[in-house]
């Protein structure tokens, strides 16, 4: 079964906090992290670190399928920023571990709050797809439904981050 979640901020969001990341992702946190205990120096929050730019096959063809969706679409595309992939990666990471088609983390997180755990201050949009097998279904979902297409082809979007794990598909933009 295939599901669409999606979120539209009107405003900017930004919050303060960690993000507890238990998961063997490659990401801060690690596999060795303990979700139920505190780390070790809370004060020191992760960073959206260029190696968040680094994208699995699957993540650069849904990249660039939404890129050459907007094209066609006569609109610009959309860059990849570090903070941003950094919120996608790990939201889907979560989600796709946990089985949960939320815009809300096992953590409690709201996109937000994981945008601003990556260091960024900023998004305009998260659109969420659950199980579908490709980067192209995964799209045509959200082409199919309203809020996740005006999110996507929103003319002054700018930015994006994508993530994808276990088929649960993470797309967050900003202006």
């Amino acid at each position: 079964m295939t599901r669409w979640v999606m979120t539209l901020a009107l405003a900017a969001a930004a919050c303060s906090g960690t993000l507890d990341d238990d998961d063997d992702d490659g990401l801060p946190g690690g596999a060795d992290a303990d979700p139920n205990t505190p780390d070790a120096d809370p004060a020191v929050q992760p960073d959206a670190s260029p190696d968040y730019l680094m994208l699995t096959g699957e993540e650069q063809a849904l990249f660039d399928t939404i890129n050459a969706e907007r094209v066609e679409r006569g609109l610009g595309t959309v860059a990849l920023r570090a903070d941003l992939n950094c919120a996608a990666k790990r939201h889907s990471n979560d989600v796709g571990t946990t089985q949960t088609c939320s815009h809300t983390g096992s953590d409690g997180s709201d996109p937000g709050t994981r945008v601003a755990d990556c260091g960024g201050a900023g998004w305009t949009g998260e659109i969420l797809a659950c199980g579908q097998t490709t980067p192209q279904q995964a799209v045509d979902g959200w082409i199919g439904s309203p809020g996740h297409n005006a999110i996507m082809f929103t003319p002054g979007q700018r930015f994006i981050g994508v993530g994808m794990h276990n088929n649960f598909w993470t797309a967050i933009f900003d202006q």
